[in-house]
């Protein structure tokens, strides 16, 4: 007896539009928030949604150069990730909290 294939095999088109998540150094990633040219997001692991981060740059670099904080470029299915602009996001254990920094692409 021979396997019969159920029906069509579907090319999935929308594998083409994803966007890969991407590695950054933390020195970059310093560097913009130096730079002022960014808007800041944050959110706690207790928060539904982000919000607007409103502290300092110092702080953020403080929070980045702990560690454990780690960051990546937001691909296209990453939550925070918007078209249109390069998402960073940094998982931060030592507050409990994940940020993003967007810049215009």
């Amino acid at each position: 007896m021979c396997c019969v294939p159920w029906g069509p095999r579907r090319r999935s088109s929308s594998r083409e539009s994803i966007i890969p998540v991407e590695k950054i150094k933390k020195a970059d990633v310093e560097y913009i928030i130096c730079t002022y040219d960014y808007e800041c997001l944050f959110k706690r692991a207790i928060d539904a949604e982000y919000r607007q981060y409103e502290g300092c740059s110092a702080n953020l670099i403080a929070v980045l150069q702990q560690g454990n904080t780690k960051v990546k470029v937001a691909g296209s299915q990453t939550p925070g990730y918007k078209a249109g602009y390069r998402t960073i996001v940094m998982t931060a254990p030592f507050v409990n909290a994940t940020i993003l920094l967007r810049t215009k692409q």
